[in-house]
């Protein structure tokens, strides 16, 4: 019987054709080789595992199936609930739940289901019964929320996370709540680990290093794109379908940043701090550029708080952040383009008219013509800071964006963004977010890191790529904006 293979968001969809259903002395202990940098482990989250299972790897409702689709998320952490009587396994709506379709007691499967498994395969491990969903679905449309969605419905998601748990089958799952490859690298293989369940549980920070392992593409690692987050993420109606059946929107949220630190698939593995593995944020979308999760005490409160709700861990640990192979996905990142000629005259003028004043200044060794790292198609005057004395520089000069180049005698320059700015940045956000995601091609608003000055937070615009949308001002409320343009949002 042959098998086909194909990608489709919501999760990882296989594809199945028609038909396929004597002394005392003290031995000296080896050394555990150091893994190469450039080493590559195989994928092991996408196998099939003897019970009882470890999580972060695949898995979904036993009924998530189309006419030709199987769909897959990721079975991600170990979680005890009050009121159950056994350890549950924490995921998204979408993976457990089929987005609101499924029913208390449904079957919760490991690695995938039957019909997609092959003929000469084992048939998959039952490992948990789904025992509560978090509301997903919009009750109703909002008018204004989603111009530019495709999907029928678009709302608030009513509970503001996408997440549901199983119970698990005794015996089935790996009492500890040991993740794959959260572990120390060895010479073969990466080694799982339990996350941390030392408290406080970590705040996600703009440029916190956090890690994951996923169904899909394995152990990855990055840091914090964006925090609270306004984002519109579409949802499939069925198993292998092509078209949204409803946009919901979330507030609040993490994204991290890179296409390659998540992929379809991956939806319900726990994001954790890199340094500590204390969980951060539970995954469950986005984009070639973007990952989205729900900050993990949101996800909490949903299910009775912190009392009711505790995750099945250990010790703070670092992770390896070792490079796993990616199952059966791809992704596609974004580079900066040239400027037009046009663009480029306005902001030559500008340079013309303001370098020599700007280079009284004696931090600023330069002032250039390039690229806005905050708008890849915008020009810029790049201005070159030599020192450890941050020169002030206003977001824009003549309406043309400011980016500060630092160079190496700068290396002492703090660049990390304090609770204080962040603050205000939020303020701003939310005073305008409801306009900008009421207009067509724009699909998140944030706070984030301004690419063109580090030192400065900026207002983060989710822009749907190929979209019209109205101009983006450089600033708003004196904060800068930052602009990224990737695909539609949605679930993985």
């Amino acid at each position: 019987m042959s098998k086909g293979l194909s990608i489709l968001f919501g999760s990882i969809v296989l594809v199945c054709a028609v038909g396929c259903g004597g002394g005392s002395s003290t031995p000296v202990p080896t050394p555990t080789p150091t893994p190469t940098p450039s080493q590559v482990f195989p994928n092991d989250t996408a196998s099939a595992q003897a019970a009882p299972v470890k999580l972060g790897t695949s898995g979904g409702n036993t009924t998530d199936v189309g006419p030709k689709f199987c769909c897959i998320g990721t079975l991600g952490s170990l979680w005890t609930a009050t009121g159950v009587t056994n350890p549950v396994i924490l995921s998204n709506n979408h993976v457990l739940d089929k987005s609101g379709n499924g029913a208390p007691g449904d079957g919760i499967i490991q690695p995938l289901q039957v019909a997609c498994l092959g003929p000469t395969a084992p048939p998959p491990l039952t490992v948990a019964h789904l025992t509560q969903a978090a509301a997903l679905k919009p009750v109703a449309n909002e008018p204004g929320q989603c111009p530019g969605s495709k999907a029928p419905l678009c709302g608030h998601a009513p509970k503001n996370v996408d997440a549901a748990i199983a119970e698990i089958v005794p015996g089935q799952v790996d009492l500890s709540g040991t993740i794959l490859d959260l572990g120390p690298a060895g010479a073969t293989s990466i080694a799982p680990a339990q996350p941390s369940s030392v408290l406080p549980i970590p705040v996600a920070g703009i440029g916190l290093p956090v890690s994951k392992s996923g169904r899909t593409s394995g152990l990855t690692c990055s840091t914090v794109q964006s925090i609270n987050g306004s984002f519109q993420i579409d949802y499939e109606a069925v198993c292998g379908d092509t078209t949204a059946a409803f946009t919901a929107i979330f507030t609040n949220q993490v994204a991290v940043n890179g296409g390659t630190f998540s992929a379809n698939g991956d939806s319900g593995s726990l994001i954790v701090d890199t340094a500590t593995s204390r969980p951060v944020a539970l995954l469950y979308g986005g984009n070639a550029i973007s990952t989205v999760g729900n900050p993990i005490q949101d996800v909490i409160n949903v299910f009775g708080g912190p009392g009711a709700f505790s995750l099945v861990g250990g010790p703070d640990h670092a992770v390896s952040c070792a490079h796993t192979a990616t199952a059966n996905s791809t992704q596609v990142g974004t580079s900066q383009a040239a400027l037009v000629p046009k663009e480029r005259q306005r902001v030559e003028a500008v340079q013309q008219r303001r370098a020599a004043q700007l280079m009284q200044d004696k931090a600023i060794k330069s002032v250039s013509i390039g690229v806005s790292a905050d708008s890849p198609n915008e020009g810029a005057l790049l201005i070159q800071v030599s020192g450890n004395k941050i020169p002030q520089v206003p977001p824009t000069i003549d309406g043309v964006r400011t980016r500060l180049v630092f160079d190496a005698s700068s290396s002492g320059i703090h660049t990390s963004i304090g609770e204080q700015e962040v603050a205000r940045a939020t303020l701003v956000k939310e005073s305008h977010v409801s306009s900008l995601l009421g207009q067509p091609g724009i699909q998140g608003v944030a706070v984030s890191q301004s690419a063109d000055n580090p030192t400065e937070t900026a207002i983060a615009i989710y822009v749907i790529k190929g979209a019209a949308h109205p101009p983006i001002p450089a600033v708003i409320d004196g904060v800068r904006t930052r602009i990224f343009e990737g695909d539609r949002f949605k679930a993985y």
